[in-house]
């Protein structure tokens, strides 16, 4: 037996004939040739009393194509109150129908039901056989409760099913719900199905409040009550009693076991609705719905050397639940892989537990090379790969697979969690729309783009920061109370070195005697030019040498300018070549886009200029030599000027003499004197050190204050770019969010969440303690202190929003400026506890410590403290209720990962609600899942190794017998639980 298993039909079991009282004999063939037109698949030819319309279709041929059932209409004789009338007004007639499995003698049918009591009106008794007169038939009633007790005592016991209108003519909504209303509860009670096509009344007997009202859900279908030969059999009628383009769909196969499969599954098995449920969904989507597989062995290829395996096997697949079952080492996972295959399974091929290198693929293929599939999609597309083809990783997979051995590595790894959360994040990227998505094709590619785009941004406030945090720290170690006192301690030693300089006793001038001036008048002229000349030549030197530092400043200044220029030139052409094949997908040009002018000239003629100066100072410096041999040095100049000094003094007389070198050592004492006093620019003097503790007392602090706070500007900057990627994580977070509640009551007994936050690197600990000298006073001496002085300001702290990350920053560094462990919060000094201040810094307020986190949480639990099958469970949360993806999704053995809560409360409902967006294939080796989850379609699957390794399969409906039987084969030690559900199938009918 091979069929696709359950499908949607268009069902009709109200269809009247002649026997109805509106027509004869000779209208019989009319009406066989409108039900043959009838859109409907399945007719249920339904008589006042009796199934005479039926036996005579039948016996006239049936209706070719389409499914009949003898379907028997009548009237209770049990009066009840009507609920808008008053006692007076007499009572209301209820209808009943019993649908008879065709499968079943119509002749047997007869007399069972012959058999029947009914009721005059006026009270007489009597057997349905015994009422022949269609003017009799219209007078008489039966005992609901006693009809069916009869049945039920007859052969026809499972053989029939009641159907009782519900807000139809003749319904039970009329019953009076105060006066009869335990009648009615009776009724529904017994009742199989239900007559309605009002969708509240429909939704409401298949809500948990019907359960607890009346015990049970119960499946209402709506028919035609045609009365007429040319009536459009299958439409529903309107108020007016006009056919409508409405038809009762139920899923199932054409068969009365289908019926009583509605019994049991209730819920999605019957819809009142203009089109097929799911051919709509299908047919916009038929690149995605499997119709067939199909296996076989390859030309030339003898069974008789590796064996028969697979030999023209071709299975059609239901478009929604298929459930692949079978005893262990029976060929189950061999078709699952197979379809993954076929189906361009991203993984690799290692994950396959049949077609893998140990076992199907072993020896390079020397038997899984001898056989072929193909893969046939409603499209009509098909794809055709050997057995021992590899997996195509650059080719989109057209399915999921989520092959046994994976998901078993995915679930019981305890050491990392990577590959898990990838499977996540896959499920997690189908929630962006196209555009967010920026053209990449995972989760990470986006993220990793994002990122990039956004470090490049951030790269360059990393270098405004390094400059801010340079000039930071070398005022921050300012405030360090030892170096205002080093201060101090220079400006007393430069108070005694000027106490300590002896200014040289005053010599009276011999000069001051006009006879002794007048004497050396000449000598005193040379002197004074001579002494003029030095001077004037050592201002000169003085000048020319500063002018030297300062122009070899200035070129270097230029020249690296110069470099950096060239390096951003360079920089910007990798860029351009970095998405120049980019922008060619989309037939720009980047030299179109980006151009950059450089002209470098200008500075190589201002460096020329300087160089050729700074050459000329060197030569007047004496530090190169001139071209001119006859060219003197300022040094040289300098030199002689002093020697023709000396020369003059030694003829002076012994008076001038002295006073000649009291004006020199006075001169030395003024000079020393000056240099000691200094100013504010010159470093190392009084006066420098005089306006560094001015500095320090009044504006020190308000310089660390502002640049601290422009420091926390390019820090906020970096957030906000970090935050941009952040935002990915928080937009599917958002719809993911509204999935969940959507769907609480599915997840009431397994709750999960979405975290996307920021979190520290798990290394921020550990890295920020390498910073520290754990041996120096501070908050952070000691290594178990220092640990919990940190782990106290990071249980203080959030990076939910920047303020949060900004406290935190500034606890950390204040814990670096105070001893938080001495409760007077006694002072400390940065540099004495960090080893590098600036690049800790860095680190710091570039947010380099923050991490992105999108986490999955099960409950209170992180991914890593789950277990596995907790693990397994949340899998399979994420394919069969998050994922957006729409091709099919293929399960091999899950429950093998889960444990039986997960079982019942996660992969039954879980699946239910899958297979009404997506096909889904799960292979199990518990049949019981394919029973519980109501599978469309069961495939039943044997290897006969004592036959040679034939293969073969049975395909249908959980209600078909055969694979009832497949079922019973399979679950050995479950049948218990199997039984039982048999039960609800035949016992109660």
């Amino acid at each position: 037996m091979i069929n696709k298993g359950s499908e949607w039909n268009v069902w009709d079991l109200h269809v009247h004939t002649p026997a109805s009282g509106f027509g004869n004999d000779a209208d019989y063939p009319t009406l066989i040739e409108n039900l043959k037109k009838s859109e409907a698949d399945v007719i249920g030819i339904n008589d006042y009393c009796s199934i005479q319309g039926y036996k005579k279709i039948i016996d006239l041929g049936g209706v070719d194509n389409k499914i009949l059932f003898p379907v028997m209409e009548l009237r209770m004789n049990n009066k009840i109150n009507h609920k808008n009338s008053t006692a007076t007004d007499g009572g209301v007639s209820i209808n009943f129908h019993i649908i008879f499995d065709n499968s079943v003698n119509v002749n047997s049918i007869e007399v069972e039901i012959n058999s029947l009591e009914c009721k005059f009106d006026g009270g007489n008794e009597s057997k349905l056989g015994h009422v022949t007169s269609p003017e009799e038939l219209k007078k008489i009633s039966f005992d609901y409760f006693e009809t069916i007790k009869k049945l039920n005592s007859s052969i026809l016991k499972n053989k029939f099913l009641i159907w009782v209108p519900y807000d139809e003519y003749g319904g039970i909504d009329a019953i009076d719900p105060v006066n009869d209303g335990f009648f009615k509860l009776g009724i529904i009670n017994i009742a199989h199905l239900l007559g309605s096509g009002n969708q509240k009344q429909i939704d409401y007997f298949l809500s948990e409040r019907c359960v607890n009202d009346v015990g049970k859900n119960i499946a209402c279908l709506k028919g035609s009550d045609a009365h007429q030969l040319d009536y459009p059999f299958g439409k529903l009628r309107d108020r007016d009693s006009k056919p409508t383009a409405r038809y009762c769909w139920i899923k199932g196969e054409k068969s009365f076991k289908a019926l009583q499969h509605l019994i049991v599954e209730p819920i999605d098995r019957v819809l009142i609705k203009d089109k097929n449920p799911i051919e709509e969904r299908i047919n916009t989507n038929r690149t995605k719905y499997i119709d067939s597989i199909k296996v076989n062995s390859v030309a030339d290829y003898d069974p008789k050397t590796q064996g028969e395996w697979f030999n023209n096997i071709e299975i059609p697949l239901n478009p929604e639940l298929v459930a692949i079952i079978g005893n262990k080492g029976n060929g189950k996972s061999a078709l699952a892989d197979i379809i993954g295959l076929c189906g361009d399974y991203s993984g690799s091929h290692d994950d396959f537990s049949f077609l893998n290198k140990k076992r199907f693929g072993e020896n390079n293929g020397r038997k899984s090379s001898n056989f072929e599939a193909t893969l046939t999609w409603k499209s009509g597309n098909s794809v055709t790969k050997n057995l021992n083809d590899k997996v195509a990783e650059s080719v989109p997979e057209k399915v999921k697979y989520l092959p046994q051995g994976y998901f078993e590595r995915l679930t019981n790894n305890h050491y990392s969690v990577e590959d898990f959360n990838r499977e996540i994040e896959n499920v997690v990227f189908t929630h962006l729309e196209e555009a967010d998505k920026l053209g990449k094709n995972t989760f990470q590619q986006l993220i990793d783009f994002k990122t990039l785009v956004t470090e490049d941004e951030i790269l360059g406030l990393k270098n405004k920061l390094l400059a801010i945090n340079k000039s930071l720290f070398e005022k921050e170690k300012k405030l360090n109370p030892e170096y205002k006192e080093s201060i101090e301690n220079q400006i007393q030693l430069k108070d005694n070195e000027l106490k300590a300089l002896i200014e040289p006793n005053a010599v009276p001038n011999p000069n001051d005697d006009p006879e002794h001036a007048k004497n050396n008048l000449i000598i005193n002229q040379k002197l004074f030019e001579l002494n003029q000349k030095i001077e004037d030549e050592t201002e000169l030197l003085i000048f020319t040498t500063n002018n030297k530092s300062n122009l070899l400043i200035e070129i270097n200044n230029l020249k690296a300018i110069k470099q950096k220029i060239e390096n951003k030139l360079k920089e910007f052409e990798f860029f351009k070549i970095e998405i120049k094949d980019e922008l060619l997908k989309y037939g720009l040009d980047i030299n179109t886009i980006l151009t950059i002018t450089s002209n470098l000239e200008s500075i190589d003629r201002v460096l020329t200029v300087k160089d050729d100066e700074y050459t000329k100072i060197k030569v007047l410096l004496g530090e190169e030599n001139s071209d001119d041999p006859n060219f003197k040095t300022i040094p040289q100049k300098i030199s002689e000027l002093k020697l023709q000094q000396a020369t003059i003094q030694n003829e002076l007389g012994e008076a001038d003499k002295i006073y000649q070198n009291y004006l020199i050592n006075k001169k030395h004492w003024e000079e020393n004197r000056n240099k000691i006093i200094g100013n504010i620019a010159t470093s190392g003097s009084l006066e420098f050190f005089k306006n560094e503790i001015k500095y320090i007392n009044e504006i020190l602090d308000s310089e660390i204050q502002t640049e601290r706070e422009s420091r926390i500007e390019v820090t906020k900057e970096i957030f906000e770019l970090k935050e941009s990627v952040l935002g990915i994580y928080k937009s599917v977070k958002q719809k993911i969010d509204k999935i969940i509640k959507e769907n609480a009551y599915l997840l009431a007994a397994y709750p999960i969440q979405v975290e996307a936050s920021f979190v520290l690197k798990s290394n921020f600990q550990k890295k920020f303690l390498e910073y520290i000298s754990l041996n120096k006073i501070g908050t952070f001496y000691g290594k178990e202190n220092a640990e919990l002085q940190l782990k106290k300001i990071l249980e203080q702290s959030s990076l939910d929003t920047f303020d949060n990350i900004s406290d935190l920053l500034k606890s950390i560094t204040n814990a670096l400026f105070v001893d938080l462990r001495d409760t007077n919060n006694q002072s400390t000094n940065i540099e004495n506890q960090v080893s590098d201040v600036v690049e800790l810094y860095d680190y710091l307020f570039s947010l380099d410590f923050v991490d992105y986190n999108y986490e999955l949480r099960q409950g209170n639990k992180s991914l890593n403290q789950l277990s596995p099958g907790e693990k397994g469970a949340l899998l399979l949360i994420f394919y069969l209720l998050l994922d957006n993806n729409d091709i099919p999704l293929i399960i091999d053995q899950p429950e093998d990962n889960l444990d039986n809560h997960s079982v019942a409360n996660i992969l039954v409902p879980f699946i239910k609600k899958a297979k009404a967006k997506r096909q889904i294939i799960l292979v199990t080796h518990n049949p019981n899942l394919a029973v519980v989850a109501d599978a469309e379609q069961v495939i039943f699957t044997e290897l006969d190794k004592e036959n040679n390794y034939k293969f073969s399969f049975k395909a249908g409906a959980i209600e078909n017998p055969v694979i009832n039987d497949c079922i019973v084969k399979v679950l050995e030690g479950a049948m218990p639980a199997f039984n039982k559900r048999k039960l609800k199938y035949y016992e109660s009918i």
